[in-house]
């Protein structure tokens, strides 16, 4: 009898079931599997397009470079891996390091005279001033 009286308040208990309502996370999740599956399906031989054939198709499968009509993170290649903090450390040290090269090149230790004497160039002052305008693109990516 008690089996009975609990199975009862148990069957008293439940709720009827409402009409599916689709939430945001259940939106998300569909977009998710869906770029997923449409980037694998992208990847295979089976999908041909002219573009393909010619190289000119800018974004590769599974790392589109618009969504939303914004750009994404994909447009900056691998300096995505980087966080933003990072970027802009590797933008101050390559814009300081390039600076320190190009004054010391052309102000500091004059290096077109040290050639005019016969001298050889200093060569560190050369690679570092084209620490310079790599330090442009990192400062770009940190955005």
């Amino acid at each position: 009898a008690a089996r009975r009286g609990t199975a009862r308040r148990a069957a008293e208990g439940k709720e009827v079931a409402t009409k599916y309502v689709e939430s945001a996370t259940d939106q998300k999740l569909f977009e998710q599997v869906y770029t997923d599956y449409t980037a694998e399906y992208l990847k295979g031989p089976m999908y041909w397009h002219e573009d393909k054939l010619m190289g000119v198709l800018p974004q590769y499968p599974g790392e589109p470079i618009y969504m939303n009509n914004k750009l994404t993170s994909n447009v900056v290649g691998n300096l995505k891996t980087f966080s933003s903090n990072e970027l802009a450390f590797l933008a101050f040290l390559f814009f300081g390091v390039g600076l320190y090269g190009n004054l010391m090149f052309n102000v500091y230790d004059p290096q077109w005279i040290r050639v005019a004497t016969g001298e050889d160039f200093n060569v560190s002052y050369i690679v570092e001033s084209f620490f310079l305008p790599i330090s442009f693109f990192f400062h770009i990516a940190c955005y």
